[in-house]
């Protein structure tokens, strides 16, 4: 599966896989995962990437002004599978805050689904 993800879809992707919990042999499938959607220290150094500590986890905070171009990423079909769930396990969304980087994901790793009609079935 190929997506193409800006920095805001990579980070959130990084931590939202990094959020799993799975046997060894899963948890270094998702560090591969994670290592191919790692910015490099240039693209972090151009968005203004910082990592602070907040009640013992570490956040990621970056200028919002500031952009690097989308990347394309291809995925295997277990791993866009493995993508898959940990974005329907995640209970965190934020219907606002997330949909700008969350929807155009949703749409591509979930096709057909008419989010209409989900929420008539409400």
């Amino acid at each position: 599966m190929k997506l193409t993800l800006d920095h805001t879809q990579r980070l959130n992707l990084h931590a939202l896989l990094g959020a799993q919990r799975a046997d060894v042999g899963s948890i270094r499938a998702i560090w591969a995962v994670q290592d191919r959607l790692a910015l490099d220290a240039s693209e972090e150094e151009r968005i203004e990437l910082k990592r602070e500590m907040v009640n013992g986890a570490e956040r990621t905070v970056w200028n919002p002004t500031l952009s690097v171009p989308p990347q394309d990423f291809v995925f295997s079909d277990v791993e866009a599978a493995r993508i898959k769930a940990a974005i329907q396990m995640w209970d965190s969304y934020s219907a606002n805050a997330d949909r700008r980087w969350f929807q155009p994901l949703v749409e591509a790793l979930f096709p057909g689904t008419d989010p209409h009609k989900a929420q008539d079935e409400l």
